[in-house]
């Protein structure tokens, strides 16, 4: 429910407050928060308490809440507009992708061999951790900086109605 709640409100809110801002910052920042939420829940065993556990999945979903609407603004920044769809579509698909391979990965380091199950799931947050705090890095480092606004001059008045 942290996650799910922290996702939602900040997609909401920051849809309309960080519009316009650098969507490299945002990604970078979302990517930090999420590892940052996955490694408080690192060392979580089962003698910890529902607090400790609900502030990584809040720390989750407010980073995971700033990079969705952040990641379209950024693919569709990168092309021209006539190229929509096929960003669309790209960026759907490299999602779906990674989600499919993230889970792939992380359940081959969950696998627990005879060992309590909270080592595996020390593990997969583990690896989480570092992905989101590398992934930010990655971010800020490759994702192109916004353009320079243009200074625009205001139109010339036209006479839309025709000779008087």
């Amino acid at each position: 429910m942290p996650l799910a709640l922290a996702s939602f409100a900040t997609s909401l809110i920051s849809g309309r407050r960080l519009h316009g801002k650098s969507s490299r910052a945002i990604l970078a920042t979302g990517l930090l928060l999420s590892g940052t939420g996955c490694a408080l829940q690192a060392g979580l065993d089962a003698d910890s308490s529902a607090g400790s556990l609900a502030v990584g999945l809040a720390l989750i979903g407010i980073g995971v809440g700033l990079m969705g609407p952040a990641m379209g603004a950024a693919v569709f920044a990168a092309l021209p507009p006539e190229r929509g769809g096929r960003a669309a579509g790209a960026m759907t698909t490299f999602r779906q992708l990674g989600q499919t391979l993230g889970v792939a990965a992380f359940s081959l380091l969950f696998q627990h061999d005879g060992g309590a199950m909270s080592e595996g799931l020390n593990r997969v947050l583990t690896a989480a951790a570092a992905a989101g705090i590398i992934g930010s890095v990655l971010a800020h480092a490759f994702v192109p900086k916004p353009a320079p606004a243009k200074a625009t001059s205001a139109p010339a008045h036209r006479n839309l109605t025709g000779p008087r």
